[in-house]
């Protein structure tokens, strides 16, 4: 029977710790992923709403309907193109994990032990 090994009172990471954390991240990060895929839907009505607006008020044509500028051509690729650009952006950022950015580690705050040795 294998043990595990520690170094003082931390133990090493093990292999179904490690999965469990890797399952964390992508099932939060899928979590954000919904979300802002919703929140981008809003967005884009609402821009489809003015660019009605606009174009009845402006270009004096005639009013349609948000769902026929919705699934025209120009409607459909931009939105599809939001949707992936979101999708894209969310898995390669490192919302979720919980290791430290390199950023974090250089900027690193000294104990007031630390100030006092001096």
């Amino acid at each position: 029977m294998s043990k595990r090994r520690h170094l003082g009172t931390i133990y090493e990471s093990y292999p179904a710790k490690d999965f469990e954390s890797l399952v964390g991240v992508i099932f939060f990060k899928l979590v954000v992923m919904i979300f802002v895929c919703v929140i981008w839907t809003g967005i884009f009505f609402v821009g489809l709403s003015i660019i009605n607006f606009l174009r009845v008020n402006l270009l004096e044509k005639e009013n349609s309907p948000l769902m026929a500028l919705f699934e025209s051509k120009g409607g459909q690729w931009s939105f599809w193109t939001g949707v992936v650009l979101i999708i894209i952006y969310i898995l390669l950022s490192r919302i979720g994990s919980r290791k430290k950015s390199e950023r974090s580690k250089s900027t690193r705050v000294k104990s007031i032990y630390e100030i006092n040795q001096n």
